[in-house]
């Protein structure tokens, strides 16, 4: 029987290992819970009883022989049900039944034949193996559902790390699944740059870590990457330690305080516990490398703005200033001068001094824009009055130039800054005027189109070049980086900051006949009624500069 007695201690240690999975295993299924054990004794009474009284029924009709195999059901379905003790104890009860009951001379422990001992002993023997690989099959199903519940709780865990971003939210989901899976209070410590340990504040709470003192032996599970309070490593109060080791650093420590220490030093909840603080720390890991990362590139954009900036100042503003130094320097030599050389020389300070006030202006624009100081002064205006004024600041870089506007006589008042949408118009028609030869034209159409009116500016040019249709409306980028043509690259960046401020929208494409063509949307609103403009005579409106 030393078989049978190492597959009972087998199935005991089965079942000492699955009552300490509380937090995992349902408790119908505990089947080391003293509760169920009795009830199953009594079930396996009942059962015989049944199964007594039933063969008691057919004893007239068939051969006791036959019969046995209701007592075997009566073990089995026991077994399946409760487990190996009771069913042992069902064995041992349809043997004695079938003995007292069903042998000759009945209600008595004798019998009249003694080959019906062999029978005892092999009725005896088949129940017990029946119990035993039926409870083995019973507790082979508990173990794999709880591999199964174990499998789905990691899941569960790695898909809410997987959403985590801070540290913080790792914290949150880590200790909620932790205090599930574990039945206990759980604390997550994160080291600094420094390998110093710190608290989340979400866990500040003083009874989810005891004791002061607990953070010492934290620190020092940190600083030697040693597991603390596992069945290699245990403590005096209990406390489990864990250091949340990455593939590239230490991130910290997860504490676990059980309810009931006895568990956690099970080999399959010691694996447990050191799989979930695994992906923890991959999951802080991860959180790390983005942050740094995402530091990377604004430190990389940053130093790109700075550079362009630089490049472009360096070009832009020290090329005007020298040709005025120089120009102010010859005017104020006293040098005899006819009025026609003091007229050109005056001329060109004044185009250089007008070059470097837009560029200022526009640098100023874009940091009163991003910084929210400028608040838009809308009113309900004509957008001829606003095209006629960029057309005429602009006379000078316009000239040579036929500019055609063609506005419909049915466009109402507009909603806008006049100040601001002046400056959109300036800087594209500066714009085409730079990318355009001197005997060029440039048109100038608006239609409404939906709630919107939308406004084109087209020019016969090169055009923008192909796949930096949205890239040129970025700070400091130009459609031309190493063009010898004046310009920071903030013009169409003030455009679009300006007229999503006034809730629209702007866009560059190709023409098909060549040239760029850029175009922008202001939305038409409800203008007052009286004020309404009498429809121009001409909806064509001819500027030759």
């Amino acid at each position: 029987m030393n078989w049978l007695q190492r597959g009972f201690a087998t199935l005991t240690g089965v079942d000492k290992s699955l009552a300490g999975l509380t937090s995992i295993v349902p408790p119908s299924l505990k089947s080391g819970a003293p509760r169920t054990r009795w009830i199953g004794f009594g079930w396996a009474i009942l059962a015989c009883a049944f199964a007594t009284v039933v063969a008691l029924t057919l004893r007239s009709m068939l051969d006791p022989a036959n019969l046995v195999l209701l007592y075997l059901v009566a073990v089995v379905l026991v077994a399946v049900r409760f487990g190996h003790k009771p069913g042992i104890l069902a064995s041992f009860l349809a043997v004695l039944a079938f003995d007292v009951f069903l042998v000759p001379p009945y209600h008595s422990l004798t019998v009249a034949d003694t080959q019906y001992l062999l029978t005892f002993a092999i009725m005896l023997m088949v129940a017990l193996i029946i119990s035993h690989l039926t409870a083995n099959l019973r507790h082979q199903a508990l173990i794999a559902h709880y591999r199964e519940r174990r499998a789905s709780a990691l899941f569960d865990l790695s898909k809410d790390l997987s959403a985590a971003l801070t540290n913080q939210q790792i914290a949150d989901i880590g200790i909620l699944h932790l205090e599930a899976m574990f039945l206990a209070k759980a604390a997550l410590l994160f080291s600094d740059r420094h390998g110093t340990l710190h608290l989340p504040a979400i866990q500040s709470d003083p009874s989810r870590l005891p004791a002061d003192a607990m953070l010492d032996i934290a620190q020092q599970a940190h600083d030697q990457q040693i597991t603390f309070g596992l069945s290699d490593t245990p403590t005096a109060d209990n406390v489990v330690y864990l250091p949340l080791r990455a593939p590239m650093h230490t991130r910290g420590v997860l504490v676990v305080v059980p309810e009931n220490p006895g568990q956690l030093l099970l080999p399959e909840q010691e694996r447990l516990l050191q799989t979930c603080a695994a992906q923890i720390a991959l999951a802080v890991e991860r959180v790390h490398y983005v942050e740094v990362a995402q530091a990377a590139m604004v430190a990389m954009e940053s130093e790109r703005l700075r550079n362009s900036l630089l490049s472009a100042l360096s070009h832009d503003i020290r090329t005007p200033l020298t040709t005025i130094v120089g120009l102010s320097s010859a005017l104020a030599s006293g040098r005899a001068l006819t009025d026609e050389t003091r007229r050109e020389l005056a001329e060109s300070l004044q185009e250089d001094a007008i070059r470097l006030s837009n560029l200022v202006a526009n640098l100023l624009d874009m940091a009163k824009l991003h910084a929210g100081a400028v608040k838009l002064n809308r009113q309900w205006q004509m957008l001829e009055e606003v095209v006629g004024s960029a057309l005429s600041m602009l006379s000078r870089a316009l000239a040579g130039r036929r500019v055609d506007v063609t506005l419909p006589s049915s466009l109402p008042l507009l909603d806008f800054d006049a100040v601001l949408m002046e400056r959109v118009f300036c800087n594209l028609l500066d714009n085409a005027a730079k990318y355009t030869d001197s005997n060029s034209g440039i048109r100038i159409a608006a239609e409404i189109a939906g709630g919107d009116v939308q406004v084109a500016i087209e020019d016969n040019g090169p055009g923008v070049p192909a796949g930096m249709e949205e890239a040129i409306f970025a700070k400091f980028s130009r459609g031309e980086p190493e063009s010898t043509r004046t310009g920071v690259g903030l013009g169409l960046s003030i455009c679009r900051t300006i007229l999503e401020a006034h809730g629209g929208r702007i866009w560059a494409e190709n023409r098909s006949e060549g040239g760029a063509r850029f175009v922008f949307t202001l939305p038409l609103g409800h203008p007052p009624a009286d004020e309404a403009p009498d429809p121009p005579e001409s909806p064509k409106v001819d500027f030759p500069l």
